[in-house]
């Protein structure tokens, strides 16, 4: 879990959460790459803020290769804000994304960094998060 953090002491705060799921639906920290995987995530701001704050939410996920590999984003889904204090998106990463059964010394194991943030009138606020990990292998 990682906290949304806000620039203001008046909003906040928030919690934001992310779990991979393999093709199943199960959590899961090694993975098929020829199968799509999933990342779900939830978070929930203040009564404040829920009140407060237009535009919209993103999810992005980023991969980091343990040793040579890939470094990139695997992943985006835009979440309107509704005035509601809870949000859920699920970000579907697709089939071959990564790849199958790296050579040494690559080692196919990725960190997964979900980032959240925060945008009104198509700009970034100050407002973000940062879930870090879980490690997983592809295979």
């Amino acid at each position: 879990m990682a906290d949304i953090q806000f620039p203001n002491t008046l909003f906040g705060p928030g919690a934001f959460v992310a779990e991979v799921l393999d093709n199943n639906s199960t959590p899961a920290e090694v993975l098929e790459a020829s199968l799509p995987f999933q990342v779900k995530t939830s978070w929930r701001v203040d009564p404040l803020t829920a009140l407060h704050f237009g535009g919209d939410w993103q999810v992005s996920v980023y991969v980091e290769a343990i040793g040579p590999g890939p470094e990139q984003l695997i992943g985006t889904v835009t979440v309107p804000l509704d005035g509601g204090q809870t949000y859920t998106a699920i970000v579907e990463v697709p089939a071959n994304t990564l790849p199958d059964a790296p050579a040494p010394p690559a080692s196919g194991v990725y960190k997964l960094v979900t980032v959240l943030t925060h945008r009104n009138f198509n700009r970034i606020s100050n407002v973000s998060a940062v879930a870090e990990g879980p490690l997983v292998r592809i295979g």
